[in-house]
């Protein structure tokens, strides 16, 4: 992942409810083993939605990967020299239901034109995004703006220099 991507991961809303009954604050995230890992995917369990009520959707936002495809995932980039947007979906391969789904936004794209696709698509289908600190929030651009202002990404863009010395703070 390429510090200036803010990372998002989907969850169902509708999932989530059936499994709680509310909205939580936050969802359990891990990083103990070197990979990030939420218990996002209960959630899509919860729900059975099948990939191809969605692929073709995202496949108008993002061009589909010619590499990692297969019966139990999709990957989506855009990459130049000035871009990098990407979205993964992991699908159960007996029944080609979403089991995972996460996309990253390059922060350098002028006015945001994937991170606000995939939000409006997220209304379209009730979703709901949770950040890399477990953070739940609405398909809501002002909202996951606040997160973005918080991130590690956002940091490095706006004074690269600080947030490198700020990580050799860290390790003191």
């Amino acid at each position: 992942m390429a510090i200036y991507q803010y990372y998002l991961a989907v969850v169902p809303k509708e999932g989530i409810l059936k499994k709680h009954k509310l909205i939580p604050a936050k969802i359990g995230v891990c990083t103990e083993t070197g990979y990030f890992e939420s218990d996002a995917e209960l959630y899509w369990k919860e729900i059975d939605k099948k990939a191809e009520e969605i692929t073709p959707k995202i496949d108008s936002i993002v061009k589909r990967a010619d590499w990692g495809n297969s019966n139990s995932s999709f990957n989506w980039k855009t990459y130049t020299e000035t871009l990098d947007n990407d979205a993964f979906m992991g699908l159960d391969e007996e029944t080609f239901s979403i089991t995972e789904f996460s996309f990253r936004a390059d922060l350098r794209e002028n006015g945001f034109k994937f991170l606000k696709n995939m939000i409006e698509l997220g209304k379209e289908n009730d979703w709901m995004f949770m950040d890399r600190k477990g953070k739940l929030m609405n398909a809501d651009f002002e909202e996951i703006k606040e997160s973005i202002r918080n991130s590690d990404a956002h940091s490095f863009l706006k004074d690269p220099i600080k947030f490198l010395e700020s990580l050799d703070n860290e390790n003191e």
